[in-house]
């Protein structure tokens, strides 16, 4: 059992870790980011907060599906409070 559990705690750490070399000329943005992304959202009228993602890919795709389904015409992924861990996807309606 403990074999399991260390397993599944280094795969989650090895997935992170590739995600982090995905994502990794992002980290060098600077700190304003997440005051644009918040502008962006009031000027789009971006003010249906739906999920939080562990990846921008994730992200990205339930957005893209949400317009395919009809659901809403626009959204975007926004770091979260917790960057680089958490992606939060806002819809217009």
């Amino acid at each position: 059992m403990r074999v399991r559990i260390a397993l599944s705690v280094y795969t989650a750490i090895t997935v992170a870790g590739l995600g982090l070399s995905v994502v990794s000329p992002a980290i060098a943005a600077s700190a304003s980011t997440s005051q644009r992304a918040a502008a962006v959202q009031a000027a789009e009228s971006l003010d249906v907060h739906r999920e939080k993602f562990m990846t921008l890919n994730g992200c990205q795709t339930a957005g893209q599906q949400g317009i395919d389904r009809g659901h809403w015409d626009r959204y975007q992924c926004a770091e979260g409070s917790a960057w680089p861990w958490v992606w939060n996807l806002w819809t217009n309606r």
